[in-house]
């Protein structure tokens, strides 16, 4: 059985219309995780690079977010015109991508990007 070696996560949590915080449903985050999970499956690599939806990720109003593990690297306002972008750099190269970079854009920059040690 083989296991991945990374998994993506894009929050797709869809709130209650007139809610106070925003959603990431609504700016497309089910699209751009369609996306890369059909780009990864034509690149021969959805077993190796494991793309899930999840709900909130807690940084709201940032979004649409995702994070990658087991590197934690956490992007923001994420769109469809970077999904290859964050193949090639991130996924394939474990590079950050500093425009789409939580820890540079919340004030949390301190709980971000904490490696997380592989046993």
């Amino acid at each position: 059985m083989q296991f991945p070696e990374k998994h993506i996560f894009i929050c797709e949590n869809k709130r209650p219309d007139r809610a106070s915080k925003a959603s990431c449903a609504d700016d497309g985050s089910m699209e751009i995780r369609a996306a890369m999970k059909r780009k990864l499956v034509k690149m021969g690599l959805n077993k190796k690079y494991r793309v899930n939806r999840a709900g909130c990720l807690g940084k709201c109003g940032l979004g649409p977010t995702m994070v990658i593990y087991p590197q934690g690297i956490w992007y923001g306002k994420v769109s469809l015109k970077d999904v290859d972008e964050i193949i090639e750099k991130s996924i394939l190269n474990d590079l950050v991508i500093e425009r789409l970079d939580l820890a540079k854009q919340s004030i949390e920059k301190k709980s971000l990007h904490k490696k997380i040690p592989i046993k």
